[in-house]
């Protein structure tokens, strides 16, 4: 069982996380405006934070992850809140053949750091992106290593990263427009080292038409 299938039952209880994926969504919201006839494709949702979040703002809602736990959190609150443009499917990009769907929107949320093969990842998004669709990346910027603790460390491959060099990732791959703004700069406690600042940025840039 992987960290984040363990996690899941337990991960939408620590306040700061579920606030800091708002921040998230309120950025995508006013950086990407998404219509009510986007659909959208929540990569690496997890408990669909983010995803949830953008709901109300367009079309429909796919929640997709690897992991089976976080997947099974997302499903229950899509039951239980009735929500029939909303599901919840498994993929990894980074061993699955890229399905035939395609979106107006492709959303990765503080989970591109735990992808090893960013650059496949990235490539399968814009395969799944309609012309001129946009996608949407959330993730940290370059830290020490300190942001997540000890236990999860297996999981982190890359510690944050740099904005410029990750636009420039983004347009080697054939995405356009690629411009990036701060969500949110916050301090949290760390090992041996008490509080530390980091910063969450978003991303953005669009599949040629």
């Amino acid at each position: 069982m992987s960290h984040f299938d363990e996690a899941a039952a337990t991960w939408d209880q620590e306040p700061a996380r579920v606030r800091r994926m708002r921040e998230v969504g309120q950025a995508i919201v006013r950086e990407a405006a998404p219509t009510r006839e986007m659909t959208v494709l929540d990569y690496g949702s997890g408990t669909g934070l983010v995803g949830l979040y953008l709901l109300p703002h367009v079309h429909s809602v796919v929640g997709a992850d690897n992991s089976p736990g976080m997947l099974e959190v997302l499903r229950k609150k899509i039951a239980e809140g009735h929500l029939h443009a909303m599901r919840a499917v498994r993929l990894d990009l980074q061993v699955d053949p890229v399905p035939d769907d395609r979106y107006h929107m492709v959303v990765i949320s503080m989970a591109l750091h735990h992808i090893a093969d960013v650059d496949r990842t990235l490539r399968g998004c814009h395969q799944m992106l309609r012309p001129g669709g946009i996608l949407c990346v959330a993730d940290l910027d370059s830290e020490p290593g300190t942001f997540h603790p000890t236990a999860v460390a297996g999981s982190v491959h890359h510690l944050g990263f740099d904005r410029k060099e990750l636009k420039g990732r983004l347009e080697s791959i054939g995405f356009i427009d690629a411009r990036d703004a701060t969500v949110s700069t916050f301090s949290k406690p760390v090992e041996k080292d008490g509080e530390q600042t980091f910063l969450i940025f978003l991303v953005t840039a669009r599949r040629r038409v």
